[in-house]
């Protein structure tokens, strides 16, 4: 309280004791008011800095709601997998009037026989195409599958448009913005085996074996600084502001590949490093 709402005593006018309870009862009535008015303005100013701070419903970015915009519902690894593998192949065009890429097919690691689906058990990662010397053998426990397939063609070849390399660099954006989905979202998936769509007449050859302790950074920082085009390009237009960082993250992971039956029935999918 300031000296005009309490004045001082002194010597020559004292305060009689008939006045000094009511005074001390009104004293501790203004500190109450003043406590409650000093709340309601703590809250006032506490509720203008939210609406300041909080974006608008709908209108979150990567760079202030967290890695991305978008993210899968909980669910079991296979519902959460579709999910990512759904909601980016969406997001890619084949041409201007609005045909899909590729359609994604996220899954188990298998292997089709006939009419049979056959587990592939294990990888084997060589560190040469025609040696076997360093090869790695890894469990496929925590791999997953993304197919990247053209929709309408032989083999999952694209059926309509171009083969060239500014497409084949899209469709590995495609299936790099799948496996940081999942890598970020899905922490029971640590690499992701994403086959290939071949040329039209040839059978599929060639994936992209992308595991999590490789992105690490990219993981680490929003989606739209690893691949900052809100939408993805067409496959006619060169991604100039993405080249670098899709081939550097996508060439070392290109492998041929082929399969080995095991004595326990199950497969082995050998990885072969690509050569041009």
């Amino acid at each position: 309280m300031t000296e005009a709402d309490s004045p001082q005593r002194t010597v020559d006018s004292p305060v009689p004791d008939t006045f000094a309870k009511p005074a001390r009862r009104y004293k501790t009535r203004f500190v109450l008011l003043y406590a409650a008015l000093a709340l309601i303005g703590i809250a006032a100013i506490t509720g203008f800095v939210v609406l300041v701070v909080k974006p608008a419903a709908g209108g979150s970015s990567s760079s202030s709601s967290g890695w991305s915009s978008w993210k899968p519902s909980h669910g079991t690894t296979a519902q959460m997998a579709t999910q990512i593998a759904d909601h980016v192949a969406r997001e890619y065009h084949l041409n201007k009037s609005g045909a899909q890429l590729v359609a994604v097919v996220a899954g188990p690691p298998q292997v089709t026989s006939g009419t049979h689906k056959i587990t592939v058990s294990n990888l084997a990662v060589k560190k040469a195409a025609k040696s076997t010397a360093g090869i790695q053998i890894i469990p496929s426990g925590k791999t997953w599958t993304d197919q990247l397939c053209g929709i309408g063609g032989t083999g999952c070849s694209i059926p309509t448009g171009q083969p060239s390399v500014t497409r084949g660099r899209l469709v590995r954006r495609e299936a790099l913005e799948v496996a940081l989905y999942t890598f970020k979202f899905v922490p029971s998936i640590q690499s992701i085996v994403a086959f290939m769509p071949p040329p039209a007449g040839q059978n599929p050859s060639t994936l992209l074996y992308l595991q999590k302790q490789n992105l690490e950074k990219e993981l680490s920082q929003p989606l739209d600084k690893t691949l900052p085009l809100k939408t993805p390009p067409l496959p006619t237009s060169p991604d100039l502001k993405e080249k670098a960082t899709i081939d550097k993250l996508t060439l070392p992971a290109i492998y041929s590949y082929n399969y080995q039956q095991l004595q326990d029935a199950s497969a082995l999918l050998v990885l072969n490093p690509f050569q041009s």
